[in-house]
């Protein structure tokens, strides 16, 4: 047990996304002080909150994340995505910059689920690099990995199909059973392990239903009061429009970890379907249905799109 000292703020890495920001919110729920790393100030204007400490880092740049972690004991570490060995560098960086300053313990929050066993698949691949870089370490840490996120829904793309033609269309066929779970969840859960101290586990964070992209549209149907139909897009689309915003090839490594669960749905199962299960350290938490998260951003749902 590794009991948090109140006087001291912990570490918020990619605090201006949205994973990050959801620790940072929970943070502050609980009453605790919030040092927010960012690259970007000015983009991070919805951090600007009592209790909130900024610190200007990236996680390529050691020495801003050595400043960044001084007089700091405990922190939740993300990398964002990108190459595996791109993510297992800045990876190290911070727990380079953790090691120097005597960080007593931390979460690793990683994007995306994964394999309990070593997988080709690059994703899966780069967590288990983390992974192994943060026990080579020596630090105590938890491991707290997503399901599927709800915030999907809320890209600008996903928003102007859902709310413009009624439409959920992910890379993803209907009958495959996902347990969504949500960016406020899995911060929610690393600072529950903070709290108690409880590290040295692996958790999955799922939600409370299994459902199948059918049952799921209703229910996001049902939160934003309209009808919504889920229509799974075929992977080769799904590249196309990747590659369109994002740029030439992203839509291949984004994709992959998709073509992976089409290839091996015994594994899309074991990793997406099962509702979340009480766990040491999280016997409290209690996951957020999916209707019910739908009604608490109805507002983001219907807010202008670009």
């Amino acid at each position: 047990m590794i009991p948090i000292d109140r006087s001291k703020p912990i570490l918020v890495f990619l605090a201006g996304g949205v994973q990050g920001s959801a620790v940072v919110r929970a943070t502050l729920a609980r009453g605790l002080r919030v040092r927010a790393l960012v690259r970007d100030r000015a983009r991070a204007t919805a951090l600007a909150l009592p209790g909130v400490e900024w610190a200007d880092g990236d996680l390529e740049d050691e020495a801003s994340l050595a400043a960044a972690s001084r007089g700091i004991d405990h922190a939740v570490l993300q990398v964002p995505i990108g190459p595996a060995e791109a993510m297992v560098a800045q990876a190290r960086n911070a727990l380079c910059a953790f090691r120097a300053a005597g960080v007593k313990a931390f979460v690793l929050k990683l994007a995306s689920a994964s394999r309990p066993v070593s997988c080709g698949e690059p994703s899966f691949a780069a967590n288990r690099m983390i992974e192994d870089a943060a026990r080579s370490f020596g630090l105590p840490f938890a491991v707290v990995r997503p399901t599927m996120y709800l915030d999907n829904l809320l890209k600008a793309s996903a928003r102007a199909e859902i709310m413009t033609d009624g439409v959920f269309a992910p890379p993803i066929p209907a009958a495959q059973r996902i347990a969504w779970t949500s960016a406020d969840d899995c911060a929610e859960a690393a600072l529950m392990l903070l709290e108690q101290g409880r590290m040295g586990g692996d958790h999955r964070i799922a939600g409370p239903e299994s459902l199948t992209g059918d049952a799921f549209a209703a229910r996001v149907g049902a939160g934003l009061g309209r009808t919504v139909r889920y229509r799974g897009q075929t992977l080769d689309a799904f590249e196309r429009e990747v590659d369109a915003a994002m740029g030439a090839g992203v839509g291949r490594r984004v994709a992959s970890k998709f073509r992976y669960f089409a290839a091996c749905p015994e594994e899309a199962d074991a990793i997406l379907a099962q509702p979340f299960v009480s766990q040491p350290g999280l016997e409290n938490f209690r996951p957020t249905p999916v209707e019910r998260w739908v009604r608490a951003h109805r507002g983001d749902f219907t807010m202008q799109l670009p």
